[in-house]
C-alpha cells in the first residue's frame, strides 16, 4: 500500500491537477490567471512535500527509483517553479490573458521532469524526452502565433525530431547489443568490454548528444536563444530556470551510473561542448541589443562553465557543478524578476536602449539588477564568486591550467556584455517613462537578495545539506 502511495504522491497528484484545471476552465465562469496559479500552488506544494516524505520509496525500482539524490533535485525544481508561477500570474493579470494553458503545460513538464529524474531504464527517457519537446513546442504557441514565432517553432520541431531520433537510435543499439535498457545492466556490460566498440560507442554519443541538445549546449543553442528572445516572459523564465537542474542530474546519473566505463572517451566530447558554449556564449552576448537574448547567451556561457567543472566527474567536480548551478539559478531568478518590473505603457521592455537612464526612476530595480549581474560575473564577496570558485578550485586540483586561462578570458568577455547594461541604465539619459512596479516584484526581489546577502556571511547556509547528499552518490 505504501508503494502505491509513493506513486500517488507525485505522479497522480500532478495528473490530478490537469484534470481539475480542465474542469475549472470549462465550467467555472469567474476565473482569472490567479485561479490556475492557486490550483497549481497547492498541487505542486503537496508534490514537493511528498517527494521529501517518500524520498527513498519507489513503486517500480528497476525502472523508476527515488533516492535522496533525486529528491534533492525534485525539491529544487518544485521550489523554483512555485516562486516563478507566483510571478507569472502577475504577468497574465497585467496582460488580461488566460493562464490555463501555461500552467497546465508547465505542470505537465514538472510531471515529466520528476519521472526523468528518477529514471533507471532508458525506456523512460525514450518516452519522456519527446514528451518534453512536445510541451516546449506547445509553450511556444503561447506567444500569439506571430510569423517569427512560427518560424522558430518550425526550427525547434525540426531539431527536436532529429535529436529524439538520435536518442531512439542510440537506445535501440544498446538494446540490440546488451539485451536490456536497465542502467545497471548496461554499465556491467560496458565494463566487460566484450562488444564491437564503434556501434556501442556511437550509441553513447547519440544519447549524450540528445541530452546536450536539451541542455542548450553550443552548437545546439540556436533554438534555445531564439525561443528566449521571442516567447512570452513566463515561458522564457520557466525554460531558463527549471531545466538546468533536471539535465544536470541526468548527466551526472548517466556518467556515474551507466557510461563510466567510457569516461575517458567521453571526456573530450564534453570538453568540446564546454569550449563551444563558453566561447559562443561570451562572444555572442557582446553587442546584443535585446537583454533577453543577451541573458540567453549568458545561460549558454554558464552551461559551458559548469561543464568545464563537471568533466572529471569526481566528488569535488560534481559538488562544484551543483553549487555553481544553484547559485546561477538564484541569480537568474533575480534577473527575470527584474524583467517583470520593467514596463512602459503596459508593455514589458527588453530592448537595451529602452532601459536608458532607468536608474533615475527605478533605483531599486536597477540596483538589484546590478547585484545579480555582479553575482553572475563572480566578483567577491557576492555569492556568484562561490560558484565560480568551486569550479576553478576543481581545475586547480586537477592542474588544468589551460582550461583555467580559457575560463578567465571568456569570463572577461561575458563581464563586458554585462557592463553594456550597466552603462545604459546608469550613464545614459532617460528616454521614456516607466510604469509603476507591482509589490510582488519587490517582495520576490527582497527574498532573493536576502538569500544572497545571508550566503555572503554564511556560504554553507544554501549548500551544506545538498553537498552531503551529493557526497552520498560516491558511496
Amino acid at each position: 500500500m505504501q508503494n502505491w502511495l509513493v506513486l500517488f504522491s507525485e505522479t497522480v497528484l500532478l495528473l490530478l491537477y490537469l484534470a481539475v484545471a480542465f474542469l475549472v476552465n470549462r465550467y467555472r465562469v469567474e476565473k482569472t490567471a490567479k485561479t490556475f496559479f492557486t490550483l497549481g500552488k497547492y498541487f505542486v506544494s503537496v508534490s514537493l512535500l511528498s517527494s521529501l516524505i517518500f524520498y527513498d520509496k519507489s513503486v517500480f525500482p528497476s525502472v523508476w527509483q527515488n533516492t535522496a539524490y533525486t529528491a534533492l533535485f525534485k525539491v529544487m525544481i518544485y521550489l523554483v517553479a512555485l516562486f516563478w508561477f507566483y510571478l507569472s500570474s502577475k504577468w497574465f493579470l497585467n496582460k488580461n490573458r488566460s493562464s490555463y494553458a501555461y500552467y497546465s503545460l508547465c505542470i505537465a513538464a514538472l510531471l515529466l521532469f520528476g519521472i526523468l529524474l528518477s529514471a533507471r531504464n532508458f525506456a523512460v527517457p525514450s518516452f519522456i524526452v519527446p514528451g518534453l519537446c512536445l510541451i516546449t513546442g506547445c509553450l511556444l504557441l503561447q506567444n500569439g502565433g506571430s510569423e517569427e514565432g512560427r518560424r522558430i517553432l518550425r526550427l525547434y520541431v525540426f531539431f527536436a525530431v532529429l535529436f529524439c531520433l538520435f536518442l531512439w537510435i542510440g537506445t535501440g543499439i544498446l538494446q540490440y547489443y546488451v539485451g536490456s535498457l536497465d542502467y545497471e545492466t548496461i554499465e556491467t556490460f560496458l565494463r566487460k568490454g566484450d562488444f564491437p566498440l564503434p556501434p556501442v560507442y556511437g550509441a553513447v554519443i547519440l544519447i549524450l548528444s540528445s541530452l546536450l541538445f536539451m541542455m542548450a549546449a553550443a552548437p545546439f543553442h540556436l533554438c534555445f536563444v531564439s525561443i528566449i528572445r521571442t516567447t512570452i516572459l513566463p515561458v522564457a523564465g520557466f525554460l531558463t530556470l527549471i531545466p538546468p537542474f533536471v539535465y544536470l542530474s541526468c548527466l551526472i546519473s548517466l556518467m556515474l551510473g551507466v557510461f563510466s566505463p567510457f569516461e575517458n572517451m567521453i571526456r573530450p566530447l564534453l570538453l568540446s561542448f564546454a569550449v563551444f558554449s563558453l566561447i559562443i556564449g561570451a562572444f555572442s552576448a557582446n553587442g546584443q541589443k535585446n537583454i533577453r537574448e543577451l541573458f540567453a547567451f549568458s545561460s549558454v556561457f554558464n552551461l559551458g562553465f559548469m561543464l568545464f567543472g563537471l568533466i572529471s566527474f569526481s566528488n569535488t567536480s560534481v559538488i562544484g557543478a551543483f553549487d555553481f548551478t544553484l547559485i546561477y539559478i538564484l541569480s537568474m531568478f533575480g534577473v527575470y524578476t527584474v524583467f517583470l518590473g520593467i514596463k512602459s505603457r503596459g508593455d514589458y521592455l527588453f530592448e537595451l536602449e529602452d532601459l536608458s537612464g532607468m536608474a533615475g526612476e527605478k533605483p531599486y530595480l536597477s540596483a538589484a539588477l546590478l547585484i545579480f549581474m555582479v553575482s553572475l560575473i563572480g566578483i567577491p564577496p557576492m555569492i556568484g564568486f562561490l560558484g565560480r570558485l568551486s569550479v576553478i578550485n576543481n581545475l586547480v586540483l586537477e592542474e588544468r591550467w589551460g582550461h583555467m586561462l580559457l575560463l578567465v578570458v571568456a569570463l572577461l568577455f561575458m563581464a563586458n556584455a554585462y557592463l553594456q547594461i550597466i552603462r545604459v541604465i546608469y550613464f545614459e539619459p532617460q528616454k521614456q517613462k516607466f510604469d509603476r512596479t507591482g509589490k510582488a516584484v519587490y517582495i520576490c526581489l527582497f527574498a532573493n537578495l536576502l538569500l544572497i546577502f545571508i550566503s555572503i556571511f554564511n556560504p554553507g547556509y544554501l549548500l551544506r545539506d545538498a553537498e552531503t547528499i551529493l557526497n552520498g552518490v560516491f558511496g
